[in-house]
């Protein structure tokens, strides 16, 4: 295994991330239907909650949305680049996640998924997004789009904790810590019972979406880095849910308990 290339193909994985990362849509959304910039309102923040709270819910989810994809992107295209394209010798530099999950890696310059550290440039990339003066999100969409790219079960469980604390909480800060920190817990719990091949592979395969990525200790590690993270990026938000005025959201309630 070459450590340089190792070193140097993880470093493009999180420029890639990172570059995709900073982009934004909230700022030329604003500006195009609501005549605002959302950094001078409401939280001063770009990121999907303050849209929401800015222009409606339709808002909220589009700009989360585009958010979410800015992870899926740079994590697929370092997949695909470094699965398919043959870049030694005619082979590929990286093995698939069938490969991986056999043992079977020897012949590869890289043998570790080293896609996921995609993700990590996608975060800072999120943060402190280079096109807008480095003052970004808090991350809860990057944390989202590898859920969303790890397995529909992970996916479905985090969709179902973060709907039902939202629906009874009404807090998207306090939805988005805990359904971060339950899926960071059985992304380790998945991840081990992989390494240690205690999970069939066509299973494996199954939950996660198929043979396409590895979700290994780097996943694992990946993940909890995302999360703690983002729960640090809602440091403010703590604050204001222990004293008891952080703001709640009201585009779930009906319309007749708005109305009153």
């Amino acid at each position: 295994m070459n450590i340089f290339i190792n070193i140097l193909v993880a470093l493009a994985c999180v420029l890639l991330g990172y570059t995709i990362g900073s982009a934004n849509i909230s700022i030329p959304l604003g500006k195009l239907f609501f005549k605002q910039d959302p950094r001078d309102y409401g939280s001063h923040n770009v990121g999907a909650t303050n849209c929401g709270r800015l222009w409606g819910k339709k808002w909220f989810f589009f700009v989360f949305l585009f958010d979410t994809f800015k992870t899926i992107a740079p994590l697929f295209i370092s997949w695909a680049i470094l699965t398919f394209v043959p870049m030694n010798n005619g082979n590929s530099l990286l093995p698939d996640a069938a490969k991986f999950a056999s043992g079977d890696v020897s012949e590869y310059v890289i043998q570790w998924p080293v896609y996921w550290m995609s993700c990590i440039g996608a975060l800072l990339g999120n943060i402190f997004p280079i096109f807008i003066g480095f003052k970004g999100g808090k991350a809860a969409s990057t944390y989202l789009g590898l859920t969303i790219l790890t397995s529909w079960a992970l996916s479905v469980c985090g969709l179902i904790t973060y709907m039902v604390s939202l629906y009874i909480k009404r807090y998207v800060s306090l939805s988005s810590i805990i359904t971060g920190i339950q899926t960071a817990i059985l992304a380790w719990v998945w991840a081990i019972l992989t390494q240690l091949k205690v999970i069939p592979t066509d299973f494996i395969f199954f939950i996660n979406w198929m043979p396409l990525l590895y979700c290994n200790y780097v996943y694992a590690i990946t993940f909890t880095v995302l999360v703690a993270v983002m729960v640090y990026r809602h440091h403010e938000n703590i604050g204001r849910l222990i004293a008891g005025n952080e703001r709640k959201i009201h585009w779930m309630d009906s319309k007749k308990k708005v109305n009153n």
